[in-house]
């Protein structure tokens, strides 16, 4: 891209010095020829009738020579300043795009890098939930039975060992029948102990596990977006995308980008 604008640099200072040379030996043509005209009407006292008639229609040709040939000078004049100007133009949006394209590749990288140390923070967090609950966990909620607490706390963390999330068909209603509770027991437990509604439990599930299959498995970054969303138990690729950009404030497509650039460089 310097390179580029180097040479879009020089060709415009090339091409006004070629139209400056052009104007100015044009100009000096025409003077040449206005001295050789009023030279001939000085040197000559009383021409005949004739030869004064002959020396009008030249003098009258020169004018209109002179005056065509302004016409042209400042044709030629506002053509160079539009071309100038339209260079200018060209070249600062030029500008702005290239600073506007690393911007943005800066800010993408930002937010991949700080997305990554979020995902590893909430890994551990994770890995720590899967323990089993005390006895003074399944306590908290006073308005459940303790051991349907634990009941439904240990039916989680089958759900997330088992990656059961991954299936298409998991939904509140259908892990609260499998547990044998309601939904509205099911619902409160991981409001509480999960920090988040069911469907934003489900959709981190699934999207992190996205993420960790795309930095372990190199070949799965040239997957479709609609192949990932099957394997991680979206619908469409587009639901998929929505929801991973929503969780990472970057898409899908940019972040496998930084993933890659960051393997390269390290």
């Amino acid at each position: 891209m310097r390179v580029f604008l180097s040479v879009l640099f020089l060709s415009v200072i090339s091409f006004q010095g070629f139209m400056r040379s052009s104007f100015e030996s044009l100009y000096a043509s025409f003077e040449k020829k206005n001295k050789n005209i009023y030279s001939r009407s000085a040197t000559h006292t009383k021409p005949p009738l004739q030869d004064q008639i002959i020396w009008h229609k030249e003098l009258e040709k020169a004018n209109k020579e002179n005056s065509n040939l302004k016409q042209s000078h400042a044709w030629e004049k506002r053509l160079y300043s539009v071309t100038i100007v339209t260079t200018l133009i060209i070249l600062a949006g030029l500008m702005h795009l290239v600073f506007t394209t690393h911007m943005k590749k800066k800010y993408y990288k930002g937010l991949y890098l700080q997305e990554i140390k979020k995902q590893k923070v909430q890994n551990n967090f994770h890995r720590a939930e899967t323990i089993l609950h005390s006895e003074e966990n399944i306590f908290e909620l006073t308005e459940i039975n303790p051991l349907i607490v634990e009941n439904i706390l240990h039916s989680l963390e089958i759900f997330e060992k088992e990656k059961k999330y991954l299936d298409k068909n998991a939904s509140l209603s259908n892990l609260a029948k499998e547990c044998g509770t309601n939904t509205s027991y099911m619902s409160k437990v991981v409001n509480h102990y999960k920090k988040q509604n069911f469907s934003s439990y489900l959709n981190d599930l699934r999207l992190n596990y996205a993420a960790e299959l795309w930095q372990k498995h190199p070949k799965l970054r040239y997957k479709s977006i609609q192949g990932m969303a099957d394997m991680t138990g979206f619908n469409t690729a587009q639901s998929f995308s929505k929801k991973f950009n929503e969780k990472y404030k970057i898409s899908p497509t940019h972040f496998l980008k930084n993933l890659n650039q960051n393997i390269k460089t390290s």
